[in-house]
C-alpha cells in the first residue's frame, strides 16, 4: 500500500472539507423569515385584546406557521446606490425600509428591478395586508466581518388580512404601494405554503454582506 499517496488523498480530503466549512460560514446576503400565529380561540389576555379592539398585541401561546431563509437579491439600483452614496456622498444618512411582496400576479424577480416599477414593469406587485401604518424600518446593528443585520430589531409585521406572501424588498421609501426611492434588494419566499391570515405576525430579519 503507498502511504503516501493515502495521506496525500486524505490531506486533500480535508482540505476540501475545510474550504466547504469555510464557504459556509461566511457571512451572506439573506431573510430569515419566521410567520407566528394565534391559535383557534385564544382566551390569552393579548388575543382578548386584539379581538376586542384590533391591536396587535402578541399572543402569548403563538405558534410558528412557517418558516423559511433564503437569498437577497441586491439589485442593480441598489449596488449603484451603495456605490453612489458610499464613494461619493457627502451627508448622507440610510434609512431602509422592509416590504412585502404578494404570489398574486408574480412573474419572476430580476436584478433590473426598480422602485419606480413597484406595480409596475417589475414581475412582482407589493403586499399590504398589514396594519402597520408604513413599510417597517430596517434597523441595523453594528457591521462586523462585513456583514450588518437587523437581528436585534426584527422587522415586525402586524398582518389584518388574508394573502400568500411570494417575498419581500428593502427600499429606501417607507410608502406603502409607493414608487419613491431606491430598491436596494428582494428575496424570494418560495412557492410553499406561505400564507398569512388575520392576526399573524410575520418577524424578518434581513443580513446584508460587502
Amino acid at each position: 500500500m503507498d502511504h503516501g499517496a493515502t495521506e496525500k488523498s486524505v490531506a486533500m480530503v480535508r482540505s476540501e472539507v475545510l474550504a466547504v466549512i469555510s464557504l459556509a460560514l461566511q457571512p451572506k446576503n439573506f431573510w430569515k423569515v419566521v410567520n407566528y400565529r394565534r391559535p383557534k380561540k385564544c382566551t390569552c389576555i393579548s388575543c382578548e385584546l386584539w379581538r376586542k379592539t384590533s391591536f396587535p398585541a402578541p399572543c402569548l401561546f403563538a405558534y410558528v406557521a412557517w418558516e423559511v431563509e433564503v437569498e437577497n437579491l441586491v439589485t442593480t439600483e441598489g449596488k449603484n446606490d451603495l456605490l453612489t452614496n458610499y464613494f461619493k456622498g457627502a451627508a448622507y444618512t440610510a434609512a431602509f425600509y422592509v416590504g412585502l411582496v404578494t404570489n398574486t400576479g408574480f412573474t419572476a424577480y430580476a436584478a433590473g428591478d426598480t422602485a419606480a416599477q413597484i406595480g409596475g414593469t417589475n414581475g412582482w406587485t407589493e403586499s399590504v395586508v398589514y396594519s402597520n401604518a408604513n413599510r417597517v424600518t430596517w434597523t441595523g446593528g453594528s457591521a462586523a466581518a462585513g456583514s450588518i443585520d437587523n437581528s436585534a430589531a426584527q422587522a415586525s409585521f402586524n398582518i389584518n388580512a388574508s394573502d400568500t406572501i411570494r417575498g419581500g424588498f428593502l427600499d429606501t421609501s417607507n410608502v406603502k404601494s409607493g414608487t419613491a426611492g431606491k430598491l436596494y434588494g428582494e428575496a424570494d419566499f418560495g412557492t410553499g405554503n406561505r400564507a398569512v391570515l388575520n392576526g399573524d405576525t410575520l418577524q424578518i430579519t434581513v443580513t446584508l454582506t460587502v
